[in-house]
């Protein structure tokens, strides 16, 4: 963001010392007008860099995390996570396995489900593994990392989409294609139907402290809860958009991932008619809102401008809060992609896996909204919180799992490259922040920083400044281009604004071209019976600029006839000229051959050392608002001759007319009217009545002027 402000305003509201540091009065070359780059909002934040860190919506740069990952080879993409302890469970669509990561080791294969294409749920109770299973409605049981077995095959089911462990010590299975969920004995496989929605899947289901099993369905999103103890289930939430993706649990109520996918979820193909129907269902419901300046604002990624990943689906998504009452709030939207998964911490903070892009948002206790990971994958299929305040994450493509392993220690924020378009001097650096934060600089001459820029350098004579800020003089060698570096030294570090002074050298408006559009004359009108008088002597001068530096620009207009010494200034008004275009009235100017010199000052912004002027002068054109004369009138019945001149221009057209009758073309000599001269022939007709006649001649000349003159005569 660039900020101006001329400098006797800037004056009055900065201490002396600075202006000192900014505008010394011996270096004319950059004096003028000061400005100021500022960075203190997510927009400008996010135009920079941040190592380790992250931007929050809130317009801060805060510590990031160390990750650590390891990747399961050739696992398939992942369906469903589980986690027991320090102990995690994938399960993946190859040939059903369920792998098993334990702590910060390698990835290993626990079991395959024979028969099935993919695990798709997982549930954990202790030392015991639930695993539900795409096709077939099965759900399996692993005990002791032992070899699976199965628990229950669920009537008329296709998919098991989600399971979740109730308070209650029963096994709930969200199924599809029919919407049922089932209550399970984890003993005995004994399945009974819980509760139909009348929708086709239930994607997802989390089981809550109080008790409850809340669960969201596909393809009309709906979220219900379920009470156990009662055996009653009751709607919570209808949103817009065709499914709810995932649940988490928070504060005794749940977060909700509610997508708009343009293609459903299915466990089947994909059919033209399934994709209709589902995008039919997005206009009802609870809308999310388009964020603006935050995280996930997103434009679309230009087509054709990343590879196309297996399975990739199309989509946007919204998180909700949702309460035991029903009240819902939204907590962030997705404008160009959808939410695979939620967790929530022991902290409250909320973070949301997204299915492009490969990251993971967080929405933090102040609603503050940030990108607090982003990885090389593009498919972050499934987030849950540690019991430790760490995360760990799971991607799709490519399938990788990765395990915070504590705050960022050394994080860093680097801005943007700031131009100042020409060579400028560097006053002070003002940053406002809190815990242990360092401030540095580096200025070049090269778009791009590399060889020959500046090293990063401190700013000398550092201090504490009003508002909980501080200030310190640029230590950078002048150059056109400025960065700046910030370190961030501790978990309660954070950077919330910065800014820099600049002077760039002044630069004057250059002037590209001069125009003058000169009057001219309408085709025949010297046939009208009644002349126009639209005719004006109000010539258009226009110019075109290019001002560099965007300084306020005053015009100055003269102009000077051929022959003559003296350049005579046009008045343009009491106000000075700022614009590229002027009427200018030539009535008061006698005709002859001009040229129009344009001259650009910006001394309205610049001192009157520093403040410069461009001239540009005009090609030749003509002032001309003398009518042609009509002289020498010759009638010898039935012809008639006469001579129309100008000084100027040359004769465009003659006419004549006998006794008020309708004006005709008269004929040029030598058949053209190209001179400022032209003798002509008149026929006139041959049946005029004996007697005295009166004969009007009018002579039009390129610049629009008509003159006329009339004579008797006897046939």
């Amino acid at each position: 963001m660039k900020l101006r402000a001329l400098g006797r305003r800037l004056a009055a509201h900065l201490p002396l010392a600075l202006l000192a540091a900014v505008l010394p009065a011996q270096d004319a070359a950059y004096a003028g007008s000061t400005s100021r780059w500022a960075v203190d909002g997510y927009e400008q934040f996010d135009e920079g860099e941040a190592e380790e860190a992250f931007i929050s919506s809130a317009g801060e740069v805060r510590p990031g995390w160390k990750t650590s990952s390891s990747e399961i080879e050739g696992g398939g993409t992942a369906w469903a996570v589980a986690r027991s302890g320090d102990t995690l469970y994938v399960g993946t669509d190859d040939k059903a396995t369920i792998w098993e990561v334990k702590g910060s080791g390698k990835p290993k294969k626990l079991a395959s489900i024979d028969g099935a294409v993919a695990v798709v749920a997982l549930a954990v109770n202790g030392k015991t593994l639930y695993a539900g299973t795409m096709p077939g409605g099965q759900v399996w049981k692993i005990e002791g990392g032992g070899k699976p077995g199965k628990l229950v095959e669920l009537k008329d089911v296709e998919t098991v989409w989600s399971l979740a462990m109730a308070k209650n010590g029963s096994l709930y299975a969200g199924t599809g294609p029919d919407g049922k969920l089932f209550r399970i004995d984890p003993k005995s496989g004994t399945a009974k139907v819980a509760f139909a929605t009348q929708d086709k899947r239930i994607l997802s289901m989390v089981a809550t402290e109080d008790g409850a099993v809340w669960f969201g369905t596909s393809d009309d999103a709906l979220l219900f809860r379920h009470d156990p103890a009662k055996g009653t289930t009751r709607a919570m939430a209808d949103f817009a958009g065709n499914e709810v993706t995932a649940l988490a649990e928070y504060k005794g109520a749940v977060v909700a991932a509610a997508n708009e996918l343009k293609e459903p979820t299915t466990s089947g193909i994909k059919t033209t008619a399934a994709v209709k129907e589902a995008e039919g269902k997005n206009g009802k419901g609870v809308k999310g809102k388009t964020p603006e300046k935050k995280p996930g604002a997103d434009k679309a990624t230009a087509s054709g401008a990343e590879p196309e990943r297996k399975g990739e689906r199309k989509g946007k998504g919204s998180l909700f809060r949702v309460r035991g009452d029903g009240q819902t709030d939204e907590l962030h939207a997705l404008t160009q992609t959808y939410f695979t998964s939620v967790t929530v911490n022991q902290q409250g903070q909320i973070f949301a896996g997204a299915g492009d892009k490969g990251r993971v948002y967080l929405v933090d206790t102040d609603d503050s909204v940030s990108t607090a990971f982003d990885v090389t994958q593009r498919l972050v299929t499934h987030v849950l919180a540690e019991a430790n305040g760490g995360l760990t994450f799971v991607t799709g493509d490519s399938t990788s799992v990765y395990r915070t392993t504590g705050r960022a220690s050394k994080g860093t924020y680097t801005s943007k490259v700031f131009d100042a378009q020409a060579p400028a001097k560097f006053g002070t650096l003002g940053w406002r922040s809190q815990g242990n934060v360092t401030i540095e600089t580096r200025s070049g001459n090269t778009e791009e920083p590399g060889p020959g820029w500046s090293d990063w350098q401190k700013p000398r004579e550092a201090h504490a400044a009003g508002g909980g800020g501080q200030r310190g003089k640029v230590t950078s060698p002048n150059g056109r281009y400025m960065q700046f570096r910030a370190r961030l030294g501790g978990d309660d570090a954070h950077l919330r604004a910065a800014s820099i002074y600049y002077l760039a050298q002044n630069r004057p408006t250059r002037l590209e071209e001069v125009t003058v559009t000169e009057a001219t004359a309408s085709k025949l009108s010297t046939l009208e019976q009644s002349p126009s008088s639209s005719r004006t002597p109000v010539v258009k001068l226009k110019w075109k600029v290019e001002n560099d530096d965007g300084d306020e620009t005053v015009y100055k207009l003269a102009v000077r006839r051929e022959g003559d010494v003296r350049w005579r200034p046009i008045h343009t008004g009491p106000k000075p000229l700022t614009a590229t275009n002027y009427d200018w009235n030539t009535e008061t100017y006698p005709d002859g051959y001009y040229r129009l010199r344009v001259t650009a000052s910006d001394r309205r912004a610049n001192s009157e050392a520093a403040a410069l002027e461009t001239s540009r002068i005009s090609a030749v054109f003509a002032v001309d608002n003398q009518k042609p004369q009509v002289a020498n009138i010759a009638v010898k019945y039935p012809a008639a001759s006469a001579r129309a001149s100008d000084a100027i221009s040359p004769i465009g057209e003659v006419a004549w007319s006998v006794d008020d009758g309708a004006w005709q073309l008269a004929t040029a000599q030598d058949g053209l009217f190209d001179d400022t001269t032209e003798l002509v022939r008149i026929q006139l007709p041959d049946n005029l009545e004996p007697g005295v006649h009166t004969l009007a001649i009018r002579a039009a000349d390129e610049g629009g002027n008509i003159g006329s003159t009339a004579i008797t005569f006897k046939n």
